[in-house]
């Protein structure tokens, strides 16, 4: 038996995916009217172009038109400082802006989906075409007997070679985009994804010199293309003020952290930005998390060594290899031109942080990068009397697989530990997943034991308490959280509350937290918003 659909279920829903769905189904609509619309216009009203096309006719006609409503929407998913606004004014609680790239994502595929009705409509359109000998029909075709082969007019006809061009930039621009390309070959998705000028340039002029009927795609484009242009003039103009490298500090697991001076860069926690070093890589732009904090007189970035432009700039900051303070006070690098370019701040979905009472921070490894910004701000905050902001408690959960990634915020981390004030709404949760050698198991045994000898009460035991993985008096847990365990008991302890979720790392964690926030959403009366990190 089918379960009926209750209005609690629509609520509990609504929490994560509401309004998601709600613009999912708004553009799927769109997307089926404007087909529609074209393609019955081309059946029933364009009837001397019906009965020499047929049927296919009308579906390339009517995917043409999906195409151009695709083609002009894409662009605003991308507009980042067109979305920052958005995400800072009222229009947030009604536009997914955390979702511009599933949004993205999808209407690339939509494009691909009617680019491929499109493309087999036209090869039998050709084929009809090619068999036609009365030379009245032919004109209305812009076609001379004798009429040219399927071939001729596939790739040599204006809309027939474009048209195939255009395939092959969405075959390079796609393929790029995948993740087992785009995250160890950055280069390669930023450079192909690019062709994107030329694909809407190509399909401004694909449909000439227009047989059955003007070309439009340039009017469907000319508002979002104002908007990019607006966009590009913007960022151009900050990558161009100068920024001077203050520190370069060389952390375990090759991690640095760059430490950068900017006028007039105002940030909030939780944001992020464009990070390009011309001498590396002319005009590649890269995005990281900023990880200082408003109150701190310098912007902050940490940066793993995973890809060829990281790699290529641990290599140029740190020759050596060495570990600590690397680099100080640079303005240019070796060729003249300056060390850096910074642009942005641009919004994140963890800047969202202090809108909730009650959150939960999880990062894994180099994902906990957004929350070193937020601990800093909370901090400050703290010391501040919570001036300016409505949190109350606030559970972190930092996962890695090497005990050295916990040196990269340990300083961050203890000074909260020890700070007066966050003691009853701060609580951290540390997880190492790597194994440890048998030296480091026997050392950390030892401590424990001198540690338990430490003061005559438990009370003085735990004051003198130092983790041996991280220094901190928070004990780190060895293995995988148990997320069901802990989204249970945050039920219990925050009943009808919203808690806020915010994550920044691998797909699989993500979609585990996902999972469990909409299940302990379901059934509990405690609403967990999931928001997830994407750039």
């Amino acid at each position: 038996m089918v379960r009926r659909v209750s209005w609690s279920d629509v609520s509990n829903y609504w929490v994560n995916e509401g309004i998601k769905a709600l613009w999912i189904g708004l553009w799927l609509l769109a997307n089926i009217a404007v087909f529609l619309e074209v393609f019955f216009y081309y059946w029933k009203t364009r009837t001397e172009v019906f009965e020499v096309l047929g049927f296919s006719g009308s579906f390339a006609r009517g995917s043409a038109a999906a195409i151009k409503l695709n083609g002009a929407l894409i662009m605003l998913t991308v507009l980042r400082n067109f979305l920052s606004i958005i995400r800072s004014s009222f229009l947030s609680a009604v536009i997914p802006v955390d979702k511009n790239i599933v949004f993205h994502k999808g209407m690339a595929w939509a494009i691909a989906f009617w680019a491929g009705i499109h493309m087999g409509a036209h090869y039998i359109n050709y084929m009809k075409l090619s068999q036609l000998t009365d030379g009245i029909t032919m004109a209305r075709f812009n076609l001379r007997p004798p009429a040219p082969s399927t071939n001729a007019l596939a790739f040599t006809s204006s809309a027939g070679s474009t048209g195939h061009i255009l395939i092959i930039i969405m075959v390079f621009m796609y393929s790029s985009a995948t993740a087992k390309v785009r995250s160890p070959m950055f280069e390669a998705f930023w450079f192909t994804h690019h062709l994107f000028i030329v694909f809407h340039l190509l399909l401004c002029l694909h449909g000439y010199p227009g047989v059955l009927e003007p070309p439009t795609y340039w009017a469907w484009v000319i508002g979002p293309l104002f908007l990019y242009i607006v966009e590009r003039t913007l960022r151009i103009a900050r990558g161009k003020q100068d920024t001077i490298l203050l520190q370069a500090i060389q952390h375990p697991t090759r991690v640095m952290e760059v430490r950068m001076q900017k006028a007039s860069f105002v940030f909030k926690p939780g944001q992020y930005l464009f990070l390009a070093c011309d001498y590396i890589g002319k005009q590649e732009w890269h995005p990281f998390t900023i990880t200082s904090c408003p109150d701190d007189d310098y912007v902050s970035v940490h940066i793993r060594a995973v890809g060829d432009w990281t790699n290529a700039l641990a290599k140029f900051l740190n020759p050596d290899g060495k570990i600590g303070i690397v680099q100080e006070q640079i303005i240019h690098s070796p060729d003249g031109k300056p060390i850096f370019r910074i642009d942005g701040p641009f919004g994140a979905a963890s800047e969202e942080v202090f809108k909730y009472r009650t959150i939960m921070m999880v990062g894994a490894g180099i994902g906990v990068t957004p929350f070193a910004s937020i601990l800093k701000d909370i901090r400050n905050r703290v010391m501040a009397q919570g001036a300016g902001s409505q949190v109350q408690k606030v559970y972190f959960y930092w996962i890695a697989q090497d005990k050295g990634a916990f040196e990269w915020f340990s300083d961050l981390l203890s000074g909260l530990e020890n700070e007066p004030g966050t003691h009853n709404f701060l609580e951290f949760n540390i997880y190492l997943t790597g194994a440890l050698s048998a030296t480091e198991v026997r050392e950390i045994m030892i401590a424990d034991e001198g540690d338990s000898e430490a003061g005559p009460s438990s009370r003085d035991r735990v004051q003198s308490f130092h983790d041996q993985i991280t220094g901190l008096r928070t004990r780190t847990n060895f293995g995988r959280p148990k997320w069901g365990d802990i989204f249970r008991q945050k039920t219990v302890e925050h009943p009808n509350e919203n808690v806020g979720v915010f994550f920044c790392g691998p797909r699989a964690l993500s979609k585990a937290l996902y999972n469990n926030c909409r299940r302990y959403t379901a059934e509990t009366s405690t609403k967990f918003k999931f928001k997830k990190e994407n750039f």
